[in-house]
């Protein structure tokens, strides 16, 4: 192995949300997928729409876990989609790897193969969480994977990655809804019991415009903080208004603020695909199929369907065996990009 300069053991995580709940069901594959690869080259990929709290589940776990790997843990934004930045190069993101092993920054190559065996060459024999988050796609991730057994990959994206499962063999896990005992236990974390357990039916209306998104739940409860003598009645009464669910979700953070969000997604998309974005947006149901699509679009069968692909593809409209759905607060985002009017000024 190559000697390295002397160096603290990697301990890179971001602290994990004190306030995080929940997620029984995918806290356990993650534990049975370590558990079944331990030992041996692993990759594993948390996928799903914005704000569904991939990175939030990611770092939580990487905490729970990382006495398993006694060499350290790395933690990289590849700003996949980013607002502001473009997404970490290859050489970018090889350089901020390396850094963290402690490698000389004058010794390292500039060819980006000779950085890729340098890094699997410092890897080898080693036991690390490299946490990789944000990613734009498998072609992003790929150069990033050690080439020896005994570390674990943790990566999030907005993107299927379904490459990085049938190239590198991957496991997937697309983060779904809160389920709704999650969701109350979410609200009660953030409200307080008292205040959450006062109306029920308000507090599970509240959770239904909310979709169970978490970060949409964790802007429901910020706006009910700020009115603390008001009822969750009241909260649900704003939500109920669907022009008016995103300004009630709003955060002046971009990082928190759903529209923003939502954006970043939506800019990652070809001009074709948006435009299907923006007309599903006023179909009348949320549901639709391929055919229904290519009539909205004026477009044959043919020509949608890449189309509809790319939409699931980045989590957009999520896809079931015979049709697809647009949820609710994605539609009335989609409604403000067609009629900017309707968003409060």
């Amino acid at each position: 192995m190559t000697d390295l300069m002397p160096g603290p053991v990697p301990a890179q995580l971001p602290a994990s949300i004190p306030s995080f709940v929940g997620r029984a069901e995918p806290m356990r594959l993650l534990d049975a997928h370590l558990t079944a690869t331990d030992g041996a080259t692993a990759t594993l990929a948390i996928v799903g729409s914005a704000g569904i709290g991939k990175t939030a589940l990611a770092v939580h776990w990487a905490h729970r876990v990382r006495h398993r790997f006694p060499d350290g843990q790395i933690y990289l934004n590849l700003r996949g989609f980013d607002p502001h930045h473009s997404p970490l190069t290859t050489g970018a993101a090889l350089h901020s790897l390396l850094a963290a092993l402690h490698f000389p920054s004058h010794q390292m190559p500039t060819n980006p193969d000779a950085q890729v065996g340098l890094y699997r060459t410092l890897m080898a024999d080693r036991r690390m969480l490299i946490l990789l988050d944000n990613a734009r796609d498998a072609q992003q991730v790929r150069p990033l994977l050690p080439g020896s057994a005994g570390s674990l990959v943790l990566v999030t994206s907005r993107e299927r990655l379904s490459g990085l499962g049938t190239a590198d063999g991957a496991d997937l896990l697309t983060l779904s809804r809160m389920p709704l005992i999650e969701a109350r236990d979410l609200l009660a974390r953030r409200l307080g019991a008292l205040r959450a357990a006062a109306d029920h039916p308000a507090l599970n209306e509240v959770i239904e415009h909310c979709e169970g998104l978490p970060l949409a739940l964790a802007g429901a409860a910020t706006f009910a903080n700020r009115h603390p003598s008001t009822s969750l009645g009241y909260l649900a009464m704003h939500l109920r208004n669907s022009r008016r669910r995103l300004d009630v979700l709003a955060d002046s953070d971009p990082a928190t603020n759903i529209r923003s969000v939502f954006s970043w997604s939506y800019a990652a998309l070809t001009p074709d695909a948006a435009r299907l974005f923006r007309l599903l947006a006023r179909h009348p149901e949320s549901h639709f199929t391929t055919r229904s699509a290519a009539a909205l679009a004026l477009v044959s069968s043919t020509k949608v369907y890449p189309l509809v692909c790319e939409l699931t593809r980045l989590h957009l409209v999520e896809d079931h065996p015979d049709y697809y759905v647009l949820p609710e607060l994605l539609r009335a985002y989609g409604e403000e990009l067609t009629y900017p009017a309707l968003r409060a000024s």
